[in-house]
């Protein structure tokens, strides 16, 4: 177990330590963050935009930020040889896949946990927004929400510039892993600003099993993209992996017009439109535990078939 751990802990850290990683952390976050700006574009419900910008930002950011560090983690030390070294110690391959794998789930994880909880916060941001234009106010934004996420998560960067000058902590993992423990913090500091807090569990009691659902599927895209960088270069994965969410996407009118090429989806890959439940939340809906404990399930599942197919593809490679 040992290992393990410390194989995924080099997993984690070396995911987060890409420039990508922290230009994605950056980027996703200021977007979630900076959607109440926008909110007068709402459908529905003030809410409704920023609530669907955060799991656009987990969706699309995340996927690209976890499915590239997967390959870049598996492919370029199986291809440098550097995985021998670990391997030649009487670790097993599969340990050694699952473990690396693990490693980046742990850093997705992270990634989905910062976008919930900004999210959040925004969320409370164009709701008081809202409210302050009902009563006649000049504002369409609640300041102190926006200035409070916007200037967390840019002061979080800049203490990691600073860490790195003078601590020589390494630049990237650091912003990374302080953007995301901003997130709580705006939260929190927001919410003894505006008074929210009973709100705010209300909104996590809500929000978060979506973002639960929605990384679970991404967390088997990455399974995916582990076990095909066993055996295929970046820009294939890439490629193949990109095929694998159209399909997922398309699963449901392919369902209705071959319901065998359905079934053959559903036991492969997770059907983007079960595990996307935004609407499910319009109007103080919430998504029912029994159908949240069906969908984790279901990729759980998922999970541990691709996992099982990249432990056999890497125990039957030849490694230099």
């Amino acid at each position: 177990m040992r290992r393990f751990l410390a194989l995924a802990r080099t997993a984690a850290l070396e995911a987060l330590a890409e420039p990508l990683s922290a230009v994605l952390f950056l980027s996703a976050l200021l977007m979630v963050h900076l959607a109440p700006v926008f909110h007068y574009h709402r459908f529905g419900e003030a809410a409704r935009l920023p609530r669907e910008c955060g799991l656009s930002a987990l969706l699309v950011f995340g996927l690209v930020f976890a499915t590239s560090a997967a390959v870049r983690t598996i492919g370029r030390e199986l291809s440098s040889g550097t995985a021998s070294v670990a391997l030649a110690l009487a670790v097993p391959r599969a340990m050694f896949h699952c473990a690396k794998t693990a490693g980046v789930f742990f850093a997705f994880l992270l990634f989905a946990a910062a976008a919930a909880t900004a999210t959040i916060l925004a969320e409370r941001t164009s709701v008081l927004g809202a409210h302050i234009a009902a009563m006649g106010g000049d504002a369409r934004i609640w300041g102190p929400g926006l200035a409070s996420g916007v200037g967390t998560t840019l002061l979080a960067f800049g203490a990691a510039a600073a860490a790195n000058r003078f601590l020589n902590w390494r630049f990237c993992s650091s912003a990374c892993l302080l953007t995301a423990v901003a997130q709580p913090v705006a939260l929190s500091a927001a919410a003894a600003m505006g008074g929210f807090a009973g709100e705010s569990f209300s909104s996590v009691a809500r929000t978060v099993p979506a973002f639960m659902l929605l990384a679970g599927a991404c967390l088997v895209f990455i399974a995916i993209a582990a076990a095909l960088a066993t055996r295929l270069g970046q820009a294939t994965v890439a490629a193949v992996l990109s095929g694998a969410v159209a399909v997922s996407f398309l699963a449901e009118p392919v369902a209705s017009a071959c319901r065998p090429a359905g079934w053959a989806i559903r036991a492969l890959l997770p059907v983007i439109s079960e595990f996307w439940k935004a609407d499910a939340l319009l109007g103080g809906g919430v998504i029912a535990a029994a159908e949240v404990a069906r969908l984790l399930s279901v990729a759980a599942l998922l999970m541990a078939l691709w996992l099982g197919v990249g432990s056999a593809l890497l125990a039957g490679r030849e490694l230099p």
